[in-house]
């Protein structure tokens, strides 16, 4: 199993998230996870009172291949679906919930990549889409790198994250500082002014 730099998620955590969600969450939650937590999260969200809709998949162009060699290498993502009962609404018609995307990783140096399970904003741009509308609020309790609060910014949503470790919880405030101020990590950083900085 690979060190990702945290604890993963038991069983008695996903239980505990899937009740928070559904003492907070009005329409729609997404959890990520590998297949041997997919039973756990819709067994987790049923218990809660929340409806597991659907079982998503993000294939992960570029993912790593199986270094064993053994087995072949895991191709997606999976994300568990989640609902309060009753009418549900989504902006995605009748597509597949099928996301195609590259990983987020570090190419020709770019330094795009913060932290090791850290989602490529143009996923995160289409769930943004698809599951919520301009100015709902959106919360992730597992902000990482602020991935998912950069997303919301872009789309005209307002956005809480919520993240334990104080090194990614730096990383994401200056990522969403850069977002509002229109501007990259590094330039933000190097504390460039915005272009239009001052102008009237």
């Amino acid at each position: 199993m690979q060190d990702l730099g945290f604890a993963h998620l038991t069983r008695g955590d996903c239980q505990r998230v899937a009740y928070e969600l559904a003492r907070t969450v009005k329409r729609w939650s997404i959890v990520f996870c590998d297949d041997d937590l997919l039973p756990v999260w819709r067994a987790s969200a049923r218990k809660a009172g929340l409806e597991a809709v659907r079982v998503m998949h993000w294939v992960r162009i570029g993912g790593a291949p199986q270094f064993t060699g053994d087995r072949p290498a895991a191709g997606v993502e999976y994300m568990v679906l989640m609902h309060r009962p009753g009418k549900k609404r989504w902006n995605g018609g009748g597509k597949a919930a099928v996301y195609t995307h590259p990983i987020e990783a570090n190419r020709g140096g770019n330094n795009q990549r913060q932290h090791t399970t850290q989602k490529p904003i143009p996923l995160m741009l289409d769930l943004v889409s698809d599951f919520t509308d301009p100015g709902e609020t959106i919360l992730d309790p597992f902000a990482g790198s602020g991935t998912t609060g950069v997303a919301a910014l872009r789309l005209g949503r307002r956005f809480i994250g919520i993240e334990k470790d104080p090194t990614y919880h730096a990383i994401a405030r200056d990522r969403l500082a850069a977002e509002e101020r229109g501007q990259t990590l590094a330039s933000y950083r190097a504390g460039q002014l915005p272009m239009f900085a001052g102008a009237r």
